[in-house]
């Protein structure tokens, strides 16, 4: 049998550059087929609806939240890094699998909700994985800046790959050239298994003894933990559905040439890309109590001003790409602070589960929240449009001030968070 390797910093510097190029071919992937305007163009394409199109973006967080605890049992059972390379082997194949859609006639969209379905799912066991893998070479004094040098270099990457895309498909892309787009970034998802791979296979700081009920039953009393936890699901439920409800405005409210809607979505990428790069210093100097209360504040306003937005022109378009740069930007610092708060609250010897829990959390609201939208647009539960004395609201602006209002909800759940004897320098 093998001697275990030593944690040496070599070995974790070695481990932290893999993980990050990983991250970056991952990303790639994953916003195109998932969270991109891509996506919502092709679906509609084939023939989907508003809610079919929003729904293949709420997918993957939804069953994350479903299906990460689970699969966190499975991790501990087969083994981290083996269950993350077979659900990098199975959602590559079902990636390939929706950028052939087109070619099953009236079954496409079928297929492709099928194959993103299953991309979803697999991924949730990659997911479930993947922070207990990094904890095996990250350092707690490490976490936030590598948190934000790694989605800082794959948001990079995500961002430059949907500019490029939007500069090249023109106003009109057809629906070949949507196909082979998402074809060119399923070719480079596959680089994230290969890196995997090649991460040093260190082990992990404490051993997970605990089955499922008991590690879940340990996960659910740590009180800290918890309460953190609801407040980022609740935040996740208010503030998700902006950007891709914006999108579908931009498309179907507004009529935005499609290369434009393609732009706005990098744009949004752009903000993501910023907030990584910046989180790290605006964390450490208000402390989490103010960081959370400040971009809360700022997911606030920011729907608010999108609200007022009733035609599209291209001065419109600018304003609206810059307030979405702003709430990516929020999106992502929020994200960098959740992961470092959920790595320094996970309890020793339940690391895996405690993790799993805080992901299904976060995941679960905002994939709830993509879905709820969805549903809310398909089913005919908002009018298409009503007065509000001379001014006509639209559908999509009834869902921003659902937003709006759910946003002041999820204020209240700040009063979960145990801030006691924190200091900027230590959160």
């Amino acid at each position: 049998m093998n001697e275990p390797l030593i944690p040496t910093r070599r070995l974790r510097r070695k481990a932290e550059a893999y993980a990050t190029m990983s991250s970056c071919c991952g990303m790639i992937g994953e916003v195109t087929l998932t969270d991109s305007a891509i996506i919502i163009l092709f679906a509609g394409m084939l023939g989907a609806g508003d809610m079919l199109a929003m729904i293949t973006t709420s997918l993957l967080p939804l069953l994350t939240g479903v299906c990460i605890i689970p699969m966190a049992a499975l991790a501990a059972r087969i083994g981290i890094r083996r269950q993350i390379l077979i659900a990098i082997g199975i959602s590559t194949a079902a990636y390939f699998a929706a950028a052939a859609s087109p070619f099953f006639g009236n079954w496409n969209v079928s297929v492709l909700i099928a194959a993103i379905l299953c991309f979803a799912f697999s991924l949730t066991g990659y997911i479930a994985g993947w922070y207990p893998m990094l904890d095996t070479f990250l350092t707690s004094e490490h976490r936030t800046v590598f948190f934000s040098r790694m989605r800082f270099c794959h948001q990079l990457c995500a961002t430059g790959f949907l500019l490029i895309v939007g500069l090249i498909i023109g106003k009109a892309p057809s629906l070949t050239a949507l196909q082979t787009v998402l074809l060119v970034s399923g070719v480079i998802f596959t680089g994230r298994g290969w890196c995997i791979a090649r991460i040093p296979d260190l082990p992990p700081p404490h051993r997970e003894k605990r089955g499922l009920r008991e590690g879940l039953a340990r996960a659910v009393a740590n009180k800290p933990l918890m309460g953190f936890s609801t407040y980022i699901s609740v935040l996740n439920l208010a503030c998700f559905g902006t950007i891709p409800l914006m999108i579908l405005t931009l498309k179907n409210r507004f009529e935005a040439p499609d290369n434009i809607i393609v732009l706005v979505s990098a744009a949004t990428l752009c903000g993501m890309l910023a907030g990584y790069l910046c989180a790290n210093r605006i964390f450490h100097r208000l402390g989490l109590k103010y960081f959370l209360i400040v971009f809360h504040l700022m997911f606030l306003l920011i729907n608010l001003a999108l609200f007022c937005f009733d035609h599209g022109n291209p001065l419109n378009y600018l304003l609206i790409a810059a307030l979405l740069f702003a709430y990516n930007f929020g999106i992502a610092a929020i994200s960098i602070a959740s992961s470092a708060e959920m790595m320094a609250l996970a309890q020793p010897g339940n690391k895996v589960m405690a993790m799993a829990v805080n992901g299904a959390y976060a995941s679960g609201g905002a994939g709830l929240s993509r879905l709820l939208s969805s549903l809310l647009l398909g089913c005919g539960l908002i009018a298409p449009e009503w007065r509000f004395g001379t001014v006509t609201v639209s559908r999509y602006q009834s869902l921003l001030l659902i937003y709006i209002f759910a946003l002041l909800f999820a204020a209240a759940f700040l009063l979960l968070i145990d801030f006691h004897g924190r200091r900027p320098a230590e959160s």
